[in-house]
Parts: C-alpha cells; sequence; structure tokens
C-alpha cells in the first residue's frame, strides 16, 4: 500500500510500479546468458546472397579453403610468404586495394579472422565478403 502526501483519501495511485518491469528484466537477462553459449558454438550454413551486387573495377580475389590454405587470384600463397606482407606490397603498387575474400562453406571463422586481420594489417580499406548466388537471382 503506497502512502499518499497531499491527495485525496481513495484517488487512483497514478505512479508507475517498476518492480514487476525489473523483474522480468532479469528474468530476460538470464536467459540470454544461458542461451548465448549454446548459440554461438552451434555449427551454421552460410546462407547464399539474396540481393546480391556486382563490383565493378579490379579486385584482388583470396579464396580460403576448408583445409585453411589461401589462394591468392588461384594460386596457393606459399607458407614463407606472410599474407600481410603480400597484401601491403600489393596496397603500396595500387592506389586503393579492393580485396574479395571467398571463404569455403566449411571453413569456420577462426580461420577467416587471420586473414581479415591481414588485410587490415596491410591497411586495405575495401573487403568484400564473396557469396553464393541463389539461382534466379
Amino acid at each position: 500500500m503506497a502512502l499518499s502526501v497531499g491527495r485525496p483519501r481513495g484517488g487512483a495511485i497514478a505512479e508507475i510500479n517498476v518492480t514487476p518491469m525489473a523483474d522480468v528484466m532479469i528474468v530476460v537477462l538470464v536467459i540470454f546468458m544461458v542461451t548465448t553459449p549454446i548459440i554461438v558454438s552451434a555449427p551454421v550454413q552460410l546462407p547464399p546472397a539474396v540481393h546480391p551486387t556486382e563490383q565493378k573495377g579490379e579486385m584482388l580475389r583470396l579464396a580460403l579453403r576448408s583445409d585453411g590454405v589461401v589462394l591468392v587470384e588461384g594460386a596457393p600463397l606459399g607458407r614463407s610468404v606472410s599474407l600481410a606482407d603480400y597484401l601491403a606490397a600489393r596496397a603500396s603498387a595500387t592506389r586503393a586495394l579492393r580485396v574479395l575474400v571467398q571463404a569455403d562453406r566449411d571453413s569456420g571463422y577462426d580461420s577467416l579472422a587471420p586473414l581479415l586481420a591481414a588485410c587490415r594489417t596491410a591497411g586495405v580499406t575495401e573487403v568484400a565478403l564473396g557469396a553464393e548466388q541463389r539461382a534466379g537471382s
């Protein structure tokens, strides 16, 4: 029961009680904290592109196979060559290097992340991720 000061007896209380809302938010927070690790660890197949947009101009094509081998324009990158150094050399030769990254559907993000980090280290500002075009699009 709320104590009212300066209000006539028997009048409606027009204040919002936020306690039930806080209880619901805490329950939702706990649910998200429990389910997020389960959702993140689930294997997910990347969907094909629904509305693809084709980029014009010259792009350096990098491909990541499921076994972890990086292909540059179709040729495997040597083990002794650092991808970041290779991209930095290509970026210095051209004014603005654009990179298209095509990863195998079975390769995980843990193998794609170093490739994207090498692009960032080399100073590449435009990176596109390739997707399979849906039939009929």
